[in-house]
């Protein structure tokens, strides 16, 4: 019985494995920091992105008078959360934005499974990917928690 299961299986394995491959990531692949920078100077900032500001990641300088704005994107799992703090001042805002809505701190329980599932449908073969995450720091000045974060997500 056990052989007849090898039989069958195997085959079945196989072509699974050659029919659902994993799809080219370059073929949809979101930018995410550029969708920022084109939201904020809709909302009339002038913006800068550099590189590799902390840690190897790049980040978005925006201002607008007073107004001055950090953002960067931030790993789903959550591993730097408070790498982003170490950049403000007393005076700063900290936030992060998720799928459109603003977070005090980092919601690892929607961010986490929301990178798995994406990962999981890459693996499948589907087009999928996390919804992005920003850390911002903001002078309070700003009120950049009213901003339309919502077009972003």
């Amino acid at each position: 019985m056990l052989k007849w299961g090898i039989l069958i299986l195997l085959p079945l394995t196989l072509g699974w494995k050659l029919v659902v491959r994993p799809v080219d990531s370059g073929e949809f692949k979101r930018q995410p920091q550029r969708e920022v920078a084109e939201f904020l100077v809709r909302q009339h900032f002038v913006v800068a992105v550099s590189e590799q500001v902390q840690e190897g990641h790049s980040a978005i300088r925006a201002t607008a008078g007073a107004c001055r704005m950090l953002i960067a994107m931030s790993p789903a799992l959550g591993w730097n959360r408070d790498v982003i703090r170490r950049d403000a001042t007393v005076a700063d805002r900290v936030f992060v934005v998720f799928a459109g809505k603003i977070y005090e701190e980092q919601p690892t329980w929607l961010t986490v499974p929301d990178f798995l599932w994406a990962r999981f449908k890459r693996e499948l073969g589907l087009k999928a990917e996390a919804a992005p995450l920003f850390a911002v720091i903001a002078t309070t000045t700003c009120a950049a928690e009213r901003l339309p974060w919502k077009e972003l997500g």
